[in-house]
């Protein structure tokens, strides 16, 4: 195929530029509320991260503890360590009571755990690019699907 007609490569949208700042702790606070497109991409994105760092079947332990070191690091943000850990829960496919979260909450979880899973995984430059990507790509197609089937 011509280079011309090539899709292009790397990081599309907003979310996902920020989210990479995120994981480079270069990050400024976000000032206005994100769209729900925006933290779209960011769950989807913390899932990744969290599917690549555990197995469905982890202990609660191994969850317990990955939590506990990403907020001693990150005191500063206040979050509820049980929400965390609700979060990783689900993104794990469990069953637990996560719709009570409030969504600053959540957004707040999703960045913060990223970043520290991104850290905890030692990914690369790429492959931290190639998640973000791909956490985008599965962000459209759910869009997409929800607006074909209306």
């Amino acid at each position: 195929m011509s280079p011309i007609f090539s899709p292009v490569q790397g990081i599309h949208t907003a979310a996902g530029r920020y989210l990479r700042r995120v994981a480079y702790e270069d990050a400024p606070a976000h000032g206005e509320k994100p769209t729900s497109a925006t933290r779209h991409v960011w769950e989807i994105a913390f899932q990744l991260a969290v599917r690549r760092r555990f197995e469905p079947d982890s202990p609660l332990a191994e969850i317990r503890r990955t939590v506990s070191t990403i907020l001693k690091q990150h005191a500063s943000a206040a979050l509820p360590p049980l929400a965390a850990e609700m979060l990783i829960r689900d993104a794990l496919d469990e069953t637990v009571p996560v719709d009570e979260i409030s969504d600053p909450v959540r957004s707040r979880a999703h960045l913060l755990l990223f970043a520290g899973l991104v850290d905890e995984l030692a990914m690369t430059d790429g492959e931290l690019e190639s998640l973000i990507v791909e956490a985008e790509e599965l962000a459209v197609d759910a869009i997409a699907n929800t607006v074909r089937n209306q």
